[in-house]
Formats: C-alpha cells, structure tokens, sequence
C-alpha cells in the first residue's frame, strides 16, 4: 500500500460522528483554554495584590519606625480583601494602610476598613441609586482618601451640604458597615 492508498483509506474510515466528536473536544479545549486564561489572571490579580502589600508593610515600617522583623512585617495575613470582587490597586492601598496603622497602634484590627465600606458602597451604587446618607458616607471616605479625585466632585456638589442635612444618617450607617463587616479573624497576634 502506498502513502497516497493509505491515506485516502483512512479518510474514508472516518464516519461522520467521529467529526462530531473532533469538534466537541475541539470546543472543549477551547472553553479549557478560557478556563486557564481565568485561572492566570487570577493568580496575576493575587502576586499584584501581594507586591502591593509588601510594599504597603515596607512603607509602614518606614513611617512608624519599625526596624526588624516586629509586628507590622509580620502582619502580612492580615492584608487579604475580604470582597468577592476584584479591588483597584488604589482601593486595595488604602486598606493595607489602614490596618496596618492599627497594628502599629496595637489598635483592633477586626473592625472594617474603609476600603471594606466603600467596597460595599461602590456595589450597592451599581445595583441601585444610594440614598442621601450612603451617598454621604461614600462621599465622605471618597473625600477622605481619595481627596484630589473627589475634589472635582467637590466642585459639582457641595458635599458639606451633603454632610449638613444627611450626616447623622451616614454616621449610622458607617457605624453599621463597621460592625456588619467586622472580620472576627483578623487580629494582628495571631499572624505570628
């Protein structure tokens, strides 16, 4: 048998279901190709937020003075989000850096972040409109931590007006966020 009479013999072998069953596997390892393609940007997202956090301790032991190994270097584990959905390296910062002052502070370090809040916050406005004391409150840790990208909502809204007639209703939800998002395992002795 020559090449060509074997490979005209083997075209004709294939029946149509074995096609069929090519492109099924072929969709297959298609959709594991998106599978790992998720799978990689996971683990990117997760060495950024990482890097981000050594960082963010380096800084911190800068700025309070820790010259070895003490309790902000080993606060690593306390630095995981605690949202579901993916955070702005901006965002993530500000909460490294706010659980890391309480260590520092040998503060408690369960309480939410005010990353935690406006993470909550941010996907509260996208499902509905907030109300004027969750828009407050969002304005507020905007204003708080984000001052120059607030400052152009400052010159669309006066957020003192904000304030002056809904800030006693988002103190009571700050103080509400701050309870419900409290994370009974974060507490900063228990990273040694």
């Amino acid at each position: 048998m020559t090449i060509l009479e074997h490979a005209s013999s083997c075209a004709q072998a294939a029946p149509r279901e074995d096609r069929a069953s090519r492109v099924r596997i072929a969709a297959s390892l298609t959709g594991l190709d998106d599978a790992f393609r998720d799978i990689a940007d996971l683990i990117d997202s997760t060495l950024d937020q990482c890097a981000w956090a050594d960082e963010e301790i380096e800084a911190a032991q800068l700025r309070h003075g820790e010259p070895d190994r003490g309790p902000l270097w080993r606060s690593f584990s306390l630095l995981r989000p605690t949202h579901d959905r993916p955070w702005p390296e901006l965002v993530y910062r500000i909460h490294c850096r706010e659980l890391l002052d309480r260590v520092a502070a040998g503060a408690d370090t369960r309480p939410a972040t005010d990353a935690e809040k406006l993470a909550v916050l941010s996907a509260a406005s996208q499902a509905a409109p907030l109300n004027g004391g969750a828009e407050t409150l969002y304005l507020r840790l905007g204003t708080r931590h984000f001052p120059d990208i607030f400052k152009a909502a400052g010159e669309v809204l006066d957020i003192r007006a904000y304030e002056t007639v809904h800030g006693s209703r988002a103190d009571e939800y700050e103080a509400d966020l701050t309870k419900k998002l409290t994370q009974p395992w974060r507490i900063a002795d228990a990273t040694v």
